[in-house]
Parts: C-alpha cells; sequence; structure tokens
C-alpha cells in the first residue's frame, strides 16, 4: 500500500492565488479541522496560499487513529512543513494548534530546516504558563458546556449525529492540550504576535505578553474583540496583519 508524504496526510490546501509569493499555514483549536479556516479563503489577499492542519480522527480523517500526545502531533505537522519551505510561511495556530505551531517550530529549528518567517499564537498562554491537568473534560455533556462558556455557540452541538462525531475528536484533543509540558530549550528566532479576544475567560493580553520568553525576536500582541472564539467573526482584522506581516519581511 502506498504511503501518502506527510504534507497530503496533514496539511490540505485551502485556497490559493496566481503567482504565490507566501503561504499561511492555520492550526485549529482542539477538535478542529482544516474545515474550521474555510471561511478565511474568501479574503486571501494576492499572491498567498491557505494551508490548514488536518490532524487525524476529524473530518476526511476520522478513521483514522486520534492522537493524545501534543508533541507527536507536532512532530507530524513539523514533517509536512517541510514539504513547504519553497515559498516563506507563517504559522497562525489557535489555542492548543498555537502550542502545536509552537513545538513544530522548534522542531524545525532544531533539524536546521527552515521554519515559519513568523508565529501567530492566538487564544493560548505561553508554553511555559500552561498549566497540566491530568484530569481533563470527560463526558460529552461537560465538553459542550464548555465551549458554549467560552464562546463557541453553535446548533449543531444539539444534534446527537453531529455530537457522536465532533465530541471524541475534541476529547481526544482536550487529552493531548491538558497533558502538555513544556521542555526547557532554544528559544525560537522568529517573531511571534499573541492575539487574544478582550472578553476570553482563559486567556489575557497580560498572560500574552509572557510569549517574550519563547523567542529571541520581536513579540507583539494584539486584543480584538470577542470571547476565546473571537476569531470566528474577526478573521479578516486577522488576515490583513498577516498579510502585512509578509509584506514587510519581503
Amino acid at each position: 500500500m502506498t504511503v501518502a508524504p506527510p504534507w497530503q496526510q496533514n496539511l490540505r490546501l485551502l485556497a490559493t492565488r496566481p503567482d504565490v509569493r507566501a503561504r499561511i499555514v492555520c492550526i485549529p483549536p482542539a477538535g478542529g479541522g482544516a474545515s474550521f479556516f474555510h471561511p478565511w479563503a474568501a479574503d486571501l489577499p494576492p499572491g498567498l496560499e491557505l494551508w490548514a492542519v488536518q490532524l487525524p480522527g476529524r473530518e476526511d480523517r476520522l478513521e483514522d487513529p486520534p492522537l493524545t500526545d501534543l508533541l507527536l502531533a507536532a512532530r507530524r505537522v513539523a514533517a509536512a512543513l517541510q514539504w513547504l519551505v519553497d515559498r516563506p510561511y507563517v504559522v497562525f495556530g489557535h489555542s492548543m494548534g498555537a502550542l502545536v505551531g509552537y513545538e513544530a517550530a522548534r522542531i524545525l529549528a532544531a533539524q536546521r530546516i527552515p521554519g515559519p518567517l513568523h508565529l501567530f499564537a492566538s487564544g493560548c498562554t505561553p508554553p511555559d504558563r500552561h498549566v497540566r491537568n491530568d484530569q481533563p473534560l470527560g463526558s460529552a455533556q461537560q465538553v459542550v458546556d464548555e465551549l458554549r462558556r467560552i464562546g463557541f455557540s453553535s446548533d449543531a452541538l444539539d444534534d446527537p449525529e453531529t455530537r457522536a462525531v465532533v465530541i471524541p475528536a475534541i476529547q481526544h484533543d482536550l487529552l493531548m492540550f491538558s497533558s502538555y509540558t513544556h521542555r526547557p530549550g532554544p528559544e525560537l528566532t522568529c517573531p511571534i504576535t499573541a492575539l487574544v479576544g478582550g472578553e476570553d475567560p482563559h486567556v489575557s493580553a497580560e498572560d500574552s505578553d509572557g510569549w517574550s520568553r519563547h523567542t529571541t525576536a520581536s513579540v507583539s500582541t494584539g486584543v480584538l474583540p470577542g470571547d476565546h472564539y473571537y476569531l470566528l467573526d474577526r478573521h479578516p482584522d486577522i488576515i490583513a496583519r498577516i498579510s502585512s506581516t509578509l509584506t514587510v519581511s519581503s
């Protein structure tokens, strides 16, 4: 049986433009798949390409065994990103996705492989401030209640068939996220932008400032209106920030 290369397994191309000069690679939050970023495609500026990470256990990878180790997820993402180094790229990760992106960038740096020009860490406390929790949310109802508390409201959560598909992926990802422990090591050398919703009950702008401990380059913080899932409504603003960063870097 032929095994697909890492980028085909773990990345999905969501949108492209003629004369691609740079790429945006997005990593979804716990339970999310590549389709989480489909709405971004309509606002993609000329010359950019939009990719998203597709971890196993969701969407078109529903039959693949899910992961429960964040560092293993980061290694798979890093292996996939190696196939995209013919163009400059930035990584945008939200919540758990920000930690996966950070660790993937560290892996690439350790292997002396070109990493992202910029890391956008959204809705996530700095890695060394992450609090390990060996008893993450267990039941499906607990997961649904927590999602609603932090701002993810969707009628799909009331549909039993949808819940049967979505909740297991979230539960496995929460286990992966909650069991993560930061390991001391070299800092990144790319700039980091930490983004947070102004009403996020989990992450504050003050928390986001701590990302400066994880790179030798510059760190900036942006606060946008909204809660933990502020990006569902503010993606045009986020894309504009990313595009501006790529223009400055080019």
